[in-house]
């Protein structure tokens, strides 16, 4: 008898949810008993729409003046750092060069040190330009430019101090 009514259990529970019919689960939102229904011809979606936008809200208009601040301060950084960077080069022109990296064959600064330079700084803003996007990077992009814009233009000060070696 007890393999009897493990066999009927067994029959319950595998058969009966075969033979219930199948059902679409529910989407949020959807009524349950949805289905296709025509919309009568005289039907106008706009006529039926709100006649009032949405304003914005306080929050929002801060935050477009605070990302158009933001991105006003991130290209000025960018341009800092390029004048900063290009201020270097121009002091370091025909003088001699301390970086072995940036030193031509004969160690004076010149069109390698420049190459290298500017490859240095598209290094820099090519994932700027990249990241652009991401809003929560700006501040970090910001701060990296104008510490790289201050070193630049100390080494450029310091450079203008030296005098050029005579030929």
């Amino acid at each position: 008898m007890k393999s009897l009514t493990a066999a009927g259990a067994a029959f319950l529970l595998m058969g009966l949810p075969a033979a219930m019919p199948a059902q679409k689960a529910a989407v949020p939102g959807q009524i349950a008993s949805a289905s296709k229904m025509a919309l009568p011809a005289s039907f106008s979606a706009e006529a039926h729409a709100p006649a009032v936008a949405a304003r914005p809200t306080i929050a929002e208009v801060r935050n477009e003046k605070h990302d158009r601040h933001m991105n006003a301060l991130w290209a000025a950084s960018i341009a800092a750092m390029a004048a900063g960077t290009s201020a270097d080069a121009v002091s370091s022109w025909d003088k001699r060069e301390g970086n072995s990296l940036l030193a031509s064959s004969n160690g004076m600064f010149g069109a390698r040190g420049v190459g290298i330079k500017a490859g240095i700084a598209a290094g820099v803003l090519l994932p700027q330009i990249i990241l652009r996007k991401h809003k929560e990077l700006r501040t970090a992009f910001v701060l990296g430019n104008l510490t790289e814009a201050g070193v630049f233009t100390g080494a450029a000060i310091h450079n203008f101090r030296l005098s050029a070696p005579q030929h």
